[in-house]
């Protein structure tokens, strides 16, 4: 929202940029150390907070030890763990105060000065400079909250750096932001920006239709309705989104621990008919894992999977089954919410028509799938990823890697940890990307998942609103990055 902003950022594209440091670290401007483990950030000395105080490294030593503090248990700490001592301060919670203070004071993160920030980690992590450019790293205020507790991320206490003010906060309704008119960079185009809370889709579209918002999500099932509307259709937003679905194997469980059945069912299914029917052509469809737009991306890889019946019929042949009426009954379970029917009778559609295999369906509510997933006792579930910064480093380890938080197929494969492995240690960016190319080539493979879809984002956006700047690691709020560009014409 622009209400705080870190050392660095992204711009449209995805690539580094500068904010409140002076220039992005390098081996050859010594803001990286030749082994690849310690970061010197040099801090712009303009920098204020919005209530005059200038932000300095002191603060971002702060904030970064802050987000290690096992009494906050906060959201994305795991992606910092190769700063010094920061995961043991992380799992301290059964520690007294004292030796808490002491694993905190040995976090590898020390202010050498005002306009000087020093990081150590503990191994070499190629893509630290892009953790370092999202918001659990942005800098907060200590004296506020000390001073304030709970409520300091309430307005007025909410004190940031960026060019917005949080001015009004009504829970579960709205929030306000205001151009800040102390800002240190370049001043927000427009006075105010008023964010509603509307959860459902359909009350958040008929707002728009009424003119009471300028932005609106579209209710699934109806875009192809919205394109053809001789209004809507001209106030559409469509743009490319990090974000891939499919069908994840449990491939603990038969029939799913056979490779050949997995790939036989990668080929039986027909993508272009998915997105042209089901998606109402929004969106492309999925061979391998890491989509469009992100480093690695291959549009070759998974060629080899396109739907091709009789390919299909043959890898379950090798499978073992002479015809799909030999293969055990498959269960496909879901969150049965919006368009996830649809999706699951697609599948159990194309599964009977081209291979002859009965799936039952088995819909669940939201909360009670995402526990069944989490404790891995699914048999085949619909799922999806997003980008959390453009890397492969965050699309294939934490999902495929033995053992990975995320990892809820139970896939293990010893040649693809070692390739990851090295990969996560590779300073050489073009040895890096191909190490991970390698990986994902093996997850193709191997076929955990039956990759369907690389989201597209569609929405709606009043002709009125210019300036308006999305990428592709854009969340529910389209262009949040630079809402300080944008402006209200006619």
């Amino acid at each position: 929202m622009q209400v705080f902003e870190g050392l660095l950022g992204f711009n449209q594209n995805l690539s580094l940029r500068a904010i409140g440091a002076q220039q992005i670290p390098a081996v050859a401007n010594k803001g990286i150390s030749d082994d690849g483990k310690t970061y010197t950030f040099k801090l712009k000395s303009n920098v204020t907070w919005s209530d005059g105080k200038k932000v300095t490294a002191q603060d971002y030593e702060y904030s970064i030890k802050r987000i290690f503090d096992p009494d906050l248990a906060a959201e994305y700490t795991s992606f910092y763990f190769d700063i010094v001592g920061g995961e043991a301060y992380y799992t301290a919670a059964d520690k007294d105060a004292a030796a808490k203070k002491q694993l905190r004071d040995a976090i590898g993160v020390k202010a050498i000065d005002e306009t000087t920030l020093e990081i150590k980690l503990s191994a070499p992590r190629p893509t630290f400079l892009q953790l370092m450019a999202l918001w659990p790293v942005y800098p907060v205020r200590e004296d506020i909250i000390t001073k304030f507790g709970d409520k300091w991320i309430e307005p007025p206490n909410y004190i940031g750096n960026g060019p917005f003010l949080l001015t009004e906060w009504a829970h579960e309704d709205h929030i306000t932001l205001k151009k800040n008119p102390d800002y240190w960079g370049t001043k927000a185009k427009l006075d105010e920006i008023q964010m509603k809370m509307i959860t459902d889709v359909n009350a958040q579209f008929a707002a728009y239709q009424n003119n009471e918002i300028d932005m609106s999500l579209v209710p699934a099932g109806t875009e192809k309705a919205t394109m053809e509307d001789p209004v809507l259709g001209k106030e559409i937003l469509r743009h490319a989104e990090l974000t891939t679905f499919g069908f994840q194997f449990n491939v603990s469980k038969p029939p799913f621990d056979n490779k050949k059945l997995r790939q036989a069912l990668n080929a039986a299914v027909d993508r272009e008919s998915f997105i042209n029917n089901v998606r109402a052509g929004i969106g492309k469809p999925a061979y391998s894992w890491i989509p469009p737009g992100m480093p690695g991306y291959d549009a070759s890889l998974g060629a080899d999977y396109h739907f091709n019946v009789d390919k299909a019929k043959q890898l379950l042949k090798d499978a073992g089954y002479a015809d799909g009426s030999n293969v055990p009954e498959l269960k496909l379970q879901y969150a049965d919410t919006a368009t996830n029917p649809t999706i699951a009778q697609f599948i159990q559609n194309q599964m009977k028509e081209n291979l002859g295999i009965n799936v039952s369906l088995e819909p669940m509510e939201r909360k009670a799938f995402s526990q069944m997933v989490n404790e891995e006792q699914h048999t085949w579930a619909w799922f999806g990823w997003g980008a959390d910064y453009p890397d492969p480093d965050n699309w294939l380890p934490e999902l495929f890697g033995t053992d990975a938080g995320n990892n809820h197929t139970t896939y293990s494969n010893p040649a693809f940890d070692e390739i990851s492995k090295k990969a996560k240690n590779e300073l050489d960016n073009t040895k890096r990307l191909k190490l991970w190319a390698d990986a994902q080539k093996i997850i193709v493979d191997d076929a955990p998942v039956l990759f369907m879809q690389y989201r597209e984002r569609f929405r709606l956006v009043k002709p009125t609103v210019k300036g308006l700047k999305t990428t592709s690691m854009d969340g529910d709020v389209c262009g949040d990055m630079f809402f300080s560009e944008v402006s209200i014409g006619k």
